[in-house]
C-alpha cells in the first residue's frame, strides 16, 4: 500500500508540473525562430507613444510613387524588367543598403533561355541573423495584353522599399540581427503553372543558400503577395508560425484602439487560411519559418489588364504598411526613443 500511495503521489506531482508548465507557456512572450526552432526570442513591445511616433513617419506619396515606378510590364528579359530591377537596386543603394544580385540562366517554356536576377538587400551585412521580407518583382507574360501587375506584386515591392525609407533613421547596426529584403525574379509561370515552370528565383536562391549554410541565419521569413485591393484579407496560412502571425493581429488591434489606422476594419485575421504555392515554398521545405502574407481573397483584377496602379486601394495598403512597420521595429528590438517627443 505505501508503494501505491507513493506512486499515486508521484503521478499527481507530475501532472501538477505539466499543468503548471503549460499554463506558464500561455503567459510567456517567448517564441521560437530559426530552422531548428531552438532559438527562443522575445521582441521588445512598443508602447503607445512609440507606435504613434512610428505611424507619424508615414510617407503616402512615396508609397504611391514607388508603386507607379514598379507597376509596368516587367516580364523577365524585357526592357521593363531591367528598368524595374535597376530602380530597386538604385533605390536601396541610395539608402546605404548592401545590395547583391543572384544571377542565373535557365530554360523556360515559350521564351527559351532566360537570365533571372534575384535582388538581395541587407541593411547590415555584418549581422549574424536576419528578419527576412520577400516579394516577387517580375510580371506574368500574357500574349493578348500588357500586364502591369500592380497587386501582383508591385504593391508588395513598394511596401518593402517604403519601409526601408521610413525606418532609415530608426535602424541600429547591431551585430546580431538585422533586416533583409529579397525581391525574387521569375515567380510567374511562362506557360501552365507547375513545379518546373514557376518560382524560378526562389527555388534557385533557397538551394544556393542551403549549400552555403546561409539559411541557418534566417530567423523568420515574411512573404508578401497580392496586396493592394480594397477587400484584402490576411489570414494565418501556416500553423507553425501562428504565434508570430498572432502578434501581427495584436499590433493591428492596438493601432485600431489608438485610432491610428485609416480603416474601421481589421485586415489581419487570426483564422486558418488556405496556403498556396508561392516563393516561400522552397524555403519552407528547408525548414525556414515562414509567414505567408497573401490575400486569401484574390483581387478582382488578378491576372487581368485592369491590375493597374490607379486601381490600388491605398487605405488598405497603408494599413498593412503600418502593421508591418510596428512588427519590424519590435522584432529588431530597436524601438525609437520618445523621451524628447510630445504626443497629442
Amino acid at each position: 500500500m505505501p508503494c501505491q500511495r507513493g506512486l499515486i503521489a508521484l503521478i499527481c506531482l507530475t501532472i501538477i508540473v505539466v499543468i503548471t508548465t503549460i499554463c506558464q507557456s500561455f503567459h510567456t512572450n517567448f517564441l521560437t525562430v530559426g530552422r531548428n526552432g531552438t532559438l527562443r526570442y522575445e521582441p521588445t513591445e512598443l508602447d503607445l507613444g512609440q507606435m504613434r511616433f512610428l505611424a507619424g513617419l508615414s510617407d503616402s506619396e512615396n508609397l504611391r510613387q514607388t508603386v507607379q515606378r514598379i507597376a509596368i510590364k516587367r516580364v523577365p528579359s524585357t526592357s521593363g524588367h531591367s528598368k524595374v530591377r535597376n530602380y530597386i537596386v538604385d533605390y536601396l543603394k541610395k539608402l546605404n543598403w548592401n545590395v547583391e544580385l543572384d544571377i542565373f540562366t535557365q530554360k523556360v517554356p515559350i521564351m527559351s533561355a532566360v537570365t533571372f536576377h534575384n535582388i538581395v538587400a541587407r541593411q547590415n551585412p555584418r549581422a549574424k541573423r536576419y528578419l527576412m521580407f520577400g516579394c516577387h518583382y517580375d510580371s506574368k507574360y500574357f500574349k493578348d495584353f500588357d500586364f502591369m501587375a500592380a497587386t501582383d506584386s508591385a504593391v508588395s515591392c513598394a511596401l518593402m522599399l517604403n519601409m526601408a525609407t521610413i525606418l532609415r533613421n530608426q535602424f541600429h547596426n547591431r551585430s546580431d540581427i538585422s533586416l533583409m529584403l529579397v525581391f525574387f525574379d521569375g515567380e510567374e509561370a511562362f506557360g501552365e503553372w507547375s513545379a518546373e515552370d514557376s518560382l524560378y528565383g526562389s527555388r534557385h536562391l533557397a538551394e544556393l543558400w542551403e549549400q552555403h549554410g546561409f539559411l541557418d541565419r534566417i530567423d523568420l521569413f515574411l512573404l508578401l503577395d497580392l496586396i493592394g485591393a480594397s477587400d484584402v484579407v490576411l489570414r494565418m496560412n501556416i500553423p507553425s508560425t501562428s504565434g508570430w502571425f498572432r502578434r501581427l493581429v495584436q499590433l493591428e488591434k492596438k493601432l485600431f484602439q489608438a485610432g491610428i489606422l485609416p480603416l474601421q476594419r481589421p485586415l489581419f485575421k487570426f483564422e486558418p487560411g488556405t496556403d498556396i504555392d508561392d516563393d516561400h515554398l522552397p524555403f519552407m521545405l528547408r525548414n525556414v519559418p515562414v509567414i505567408h502574407l497573401i490575400s486569401n481573397k484574390y483581387p478582382a483584377v488578378w491576372h487581368l489588364a485592369e491590375d493597374l496602379e490607379r486601381n490600388v486601394d491605398y487605405n488598405t495598403t497603408e494599413q498593412v504598411a503600418l502593421v508591418l512597420r510596428m512588427f519590424v521595429m519590435e522584432y529588431l528590438n530597436s524601438a525609437p526613443s520618445t523621451s524628447n517627443t510630445v504626443y497629442q
